[in-house]
């Protein structure tokens, strides 16, 4: 390893080992790397947001795209709130923001998971294949109206409604379950590849000098 490879293994264990600390108690130790963090963190965006606004502002205004202007002008009114008497000009880049947002929002929210899952779960069971596909899809069309039904607050969760409310809490129960081993797996993949870090990189390589 070279002196930058090293530097580089010595501090990402430090970093690592700071993190890890606060698995015994809340100590400076973690707060000076959490806060080291988060500020490095926020200078990556800082310094990424800079780079888009001369590439995608300034840069093509001076070659002649004026409309570029109007919102680099929002964008710019945006740091009127750092002055309390000039803080309401934020308020319209803010509501175009805003109403952008909503409309992106909506029309993704009506694409991706209404119709686009509205059609899923009717075509897997007229497409099937399979008799594996046919029950595949019955199950994912099951799963989905008992637990829309389950909230239904509207009205009062008895006969029909109730039982529907009922399987569709278990569908819930199971989806939330391996949306939360999902998490879990994903979390511990990270904890294993920073300990194979420490491992490989930093003991062995940094502090021993083994290849």
């Amino acid at each position: 390893m070279n002196f930058w490879e090293i530097l580089g293994a010595w501090v990402g264990a430090f970093f690592v080992i700071s993190v890890l600390t606060m698995l015994w108690k809340d100590n400076p130790y973690f707060r000076f790397g959490q806060q080291a963090i988060i500020g490095a963190t926020i200078a990556h965006y800082v310094l990424f947001n800079m780079k888009n606004v001369l590439n995608m502002a300034l840069i093509p205004i001076s070659k002649g795209n004026v409309i570029l202007v109007v919102p680099l002008i929002l964008g710019l009114l945006m740091y009127t709130r750092l002055s309390p008497d000039h803080a309401w000009f934020s308020k319209y880049p803010t509501s175009v923001l805003v109403g952008v947002g909503i409309g992106v929002m909506i029309a993704g929210t009506l694409r991706g998971q209404i119709i686009d899952q509205v059609k899923a779960t009717v075509v897997d069971i007229f497409t099937a294949g399979t008799t594996f596909d046919l029950m595949n899809g019955i199950i994912i069309a099951v799963g989905t109206v008992t637990a829309i039904t389950f909230w239904l607050f509207t009205r009062e969760h008895k006969g029909a409604l109730g039982a529907s409310a009922k399987i569709g809490r278990i569908f819930l129960m199971v989806s939330l379950g391996t949306n939360w081993a999902g998490e879990e797996v994903w979390y511990l993949t990270q904890i294993i590849g920073r300990l194979i870090f420490l491992i490989n990189v930093w003991i062995k390589g940094a502090i021993l000098g083994m290849a």
